[in-house]
């Protein structure tokens, strides 16, 4: 099980030319077994506010904090407990699955776990093509590699922008079941969408808008 936790989103905004807001002001806490869904229209900021929660963009006003157990990391400080899986990262084509997985633990580093590793390429439907170069992927296909990646770390919280682009309905399928057992091991997780439908699995829900 996942330790205690509480990610603090507090009166976050971005702006750009320290004026031009792309959301309005928002707030939101995500603890233990819990799933927030960021909505909005197209431009609206969600892709924003999960790279600001990701350590990639830093809030212009308001602030970010977890708090794990007994302490508090501030805003920066807690990369290594986010998962994230995004249209918008790449995968290294010139290498296979489990090359990738290797890396990719060598470089976060967490001790590179070939049971665990397996299990994932299974649940995303990789496991017969392990050992093939991700080049040859579609993109869906792709897709499925980075939620591989982003759960290998057994990350506490994972981020999840536009999480079924790309897949189809067995793709979609092996998605909540991550999500769902995430869940249950007591992790957090934020979903960022414009599909109401995945929605429906979460506790609350923030809809951005400008001003």
């Amino acid at each position: 099980m996942k330790p205690q936790f509480a990610l603090t989103i507090h009166n976050c905004s971005k702006t750009y030319n320290n004026h031009e807001f792309v959301f309005s002001p928002c707030s939101a806490e995500l603890s233990n077994g819990e799933i927030i869904g960021i909505t909005g229209w197209n431009g609206s900021g969600k892709s924003t506010l999960i790279k600001m929660v990701a350590g990639l963009l830093k809030p212009s006003n308001g602030s970010i904090h977890l708090q794990i157990n007994n302490e508090i990391y501030n805003y920066g400080e807690f990369s290594e407990h986010i998962g994230l899986v995004s249209p918008y990262l790449q995968v290294y084509e010139e290498f296979t699955p489990i090359e990738h997985a290797r890396i990719y633990c060598d470089l976060s580093g967490v001790p590179f776990n070939q049971s665990y590793t397996h299990e994932l390429l299974t649940i995303m439907g990789l496991f017969s093509k392990r050992n093939e170069k991700i080049r040859n992927f579609s993109s869906g296909m792709k897709q499925r590699m980075k939620y591989v990646l982003a759960f290998l770390r057994k990350p506490l919280i994972v981020l999840l922008d536009e999480p079924t682009a790309n897949f189809d309905s067995k793709g979609t399928e092996a998605i909540y079941e991550l999500i769902n057992t995430h869940k249950n091991l007591g992790g957090g997780t934020i979903i960022a969408t414009n599909d109401l439908s995945e929605t429906e699995i979460c506790s609350s829900v923030i809809h951005l808008t400008t001003i």
